[in-house]
């Protein structure tokens, strides 16, 4: 390694921890890995919700009232989740910029 970039490398972690500030990385940690669970269960439930409205338009088609009554209550139980899953996204994302973490959403700035 070279001079200037052993240099560069010593400036920068000695000013990693000023820039951190007070940055409780142990939050940060367990609030991303809380915002990911909840994508994930967001996607299960959207799948879910895409199956149950397959089934509930199959039983209607086959005239089964039984079967389509019990998946028009999946599909509203479904639609439950996602709301709950959404909700729980919100929090997430309020506890990070709360804990002083910017998020970047991917779109062109």
């Amino acid at each position: 390694m070279n001079k200037c970039a052993m240099a560069v490398a010593l400036v920068c972690f000695a000013a990693t921890p000023v820039l951190a500030g007070d940055m409780n990385w142990t939050d940060i940690s367990k609030d991303l890995k809380d915002l990911k669970a909840d994508y994930k269960d967001l996607k299960a439930d959207y799948n879910d919700l895409k199956s149950d409205k397959a089934q509930y338009q199959n039983a209607i088609a086959n005239g089964n009232s039984t079967a389509a009554s019990k998946y028009a209550a999946d599909i509203a139980a479904d639609k439950h989740d996602i709301f709950a899953d959404k909700h729980d996204i919100h929090a997430d994302i309020k506890d990070l910029k709360d804990d002083g973490v910017t998020l970047h959403h991917g779109g062109k700035h």
